[in-house]
């Protein structure tokens, strides 16, 4: 009896404290899940992610990419990939195509706290039908408020031009003379080799522009709030549910006829339009001044943006995916 009550104790210790570790185990797994990770997605392979992409349709967010009765879309474009472009686009299809497109001016705060995350979702879901609305926004689970969501739309761009075209737009603004930001003279003198040979903040490797595409798709939760790979997973996760399509501007053209097999009650005739205005448009869309990075500054810089490349390589496979099942040629 009395081995036996010896042997016991120091089993009653082992599964007391086996229990309090699951215990903890399970909280940060049911916390991380109301926060709003897929559920279905809570461990991510990267094999998995290959395996549903070759698998046909699960490329489109609805079963056979039927869009034609979509009536509100929203699109949370990314700096410094075209968004410019496409706005002159839309102003020009709305009066053709009798849909409404809202521009939103405030260039602010993309993540939202939850008071006026909410004020958000409501004005967007009280807008007329059919309509088009723009803002530079991370991904919005419109559910989660209990509205109904809208269709997403964007375009992207390879991370290192995205971000060489940013750094110099914030110090010379663009060739039309448009310029939302200054930096100092100082910053002005620092190239992009400055920047990235010093891992000066705009280049840091741990700061948050190294990861800022992925953020547009992650969406409002905290999981998309610091650089990681569940991040990247969540980003992936929500293109699948919840983008029509996200094209990529090295492929505009391609982007352009998708959008009108895929919605042409919004973007019936967007290529031959934009063909028209190409020419005066481009010239002014331009970063005034862009002084080319060394190939060392290159290649580091990617190493830093590899976040932002794992769902740059995600959208660009799928985009040439769905140009495929279309029947979509350059």
């Amino acid at each position: 009896m009395k081995t036996a009550a010896t042997v016991s104790v120091p089993l009653l210790a082992i599964c007391f404290f086996a229990g309090m570790w699951t215990t903890g185990v399970y909280y940060n797994y049911y916390k991380a899940v109301n926060e709003g990770i897929p559920e279905p997605q809570r461990k991510w392979r990267h094999s998995k992610t290959q395996t549903r992409l070759q698998e046909g349709l699960d490329v489109w967010a609805r079963r056979n990419h039927s869009y034609h009765d979509v009536t509100k879309v929203l699109y949370n474009r990314v700096p410094k990939c075209g968004s410019n472009t496409m706005k002159v686009l839309l102003r020009e299809l709305q009066n053709r195509n009798r849909f409404q497109f809202f521009e939103d001016k405030d260039y602010g705060l993309k993540a939202l706290p939850n008071k006026l995350l909410r004020k958000f979702v409501q004005m967007v879901d009280q807008l007329p039908r059919p309509s088009i609305y723009e803002k530079h926004i991370y991904y919005v689970d419109f559910q989660k408020f209990g509205k109904q969501q809208p269709t997403y739309i964007n375009l992207v761009r390879d991370p290192l031009e995205r971000r060489i075209s940013g750094y110099y737009y914030m110090r010379f603004g663009r060739i039309d003379g448009n310029q939302k930001q200054k930096r100092t003279e100082e910053e002005k003198a620092q190239t992009f080799d400055d920047c990235v040979l010093n891992n000066l903040w705009e280049c840091d490797e741990f700061g948050p522009k190294t990861f800022t595409m992925t953020q547009f798709f992650c969406g409002q939760e905290s999981i998309c709030m610091e650089p990681s790979q569940m991040a990247v997973e969540v980003a992936k996760e929500n293109i699948r549910r919840h983008y029509a399509v996200v094209g990529v501007l090295e492929e505009f053209s391609s982007f352009l006829k998708v959008l009108e097999v895929v919605m042409p009650q919004f973007f019936r005739g967007a290529h031959d339009t934009w063909r028209k205005i190409e020419s005066k448009q481009m010239e002014h869309q331009k970063t005034a001044i862009k002084i080319p990075p060394s190939n060392e500054s290159r290649e580091i810089m990617r190493e830093r943006l590899h976040l932002d490349y794992q769902v740059y390589d995600f959208i660009k496979e799928r985009f040439h995916r769905q140009k495929t099942q279309l029947g979509v040629k350059d």
